[in-house]
């Protein structure tokens, strides 16, 4: 995996796909994406797609918080520092959640859902596995 993407190229990439994500919250949140096409199409009702949306932001932010730490300065994965072990296993979960959310995916009740979002979170799922191997310059 290290051979076919650079560490720098992943983490950009994932960063930006979080914030696109986010951006999709948002409208989800404003109610501009249909109910049924968030959260496997099981909420039933504003109140439940509120709730939902309001903690992918929250999830959104930690991650794009994890993913900065680990990219440390200059988009590069960091050799020290009071925080490595922590953001160096976070991305690890963070790889684990992606892959679980391409399994809720696929089980979606709404196709759009399944179609649309599955390759999305497959695609996060190994650009955060890269990131999570670090900077093949550091042993991180």
């Amino acid at each position: 995996m290290r051979r076919v993407i650079t560490f720098r190229l992943a983490a950009n990439a994932l960063l930006l796909l979080f914030c696109v994500a986010f951006l999709f919250q948002l409208s989800v949140l404003a109610g501009l994406i249909p109910t049924e096409m968030v959260w496997g199409g099981r909420l039933t009702d504003h109140e439940e797609r509120t709730a939902g949306a309001l903690v992918s932001l929250g999830t959104l932010l930690l991650m794009i918080g994890v993913l900065t730490l680990r990219m440390g300065p200059a988009g590069r994965a960091t050799r020290s520092g009071p925080w490595r072990s922590i953001k160096r296993y976070d991305m690890w979960v963070i790889v684990l959640l992606f892959a679980l959310n391409t399994a809720g995916n696929l089980m979606a009740m709404d196709l759009r859902e399944t179609l649309i979002f599955t390759p999305v979170t497959l695609v996060a799922a190994l650009l955060a596995w890269r990131v999570a191997l670090g900077n093949d310059d550091t042993a991180s």
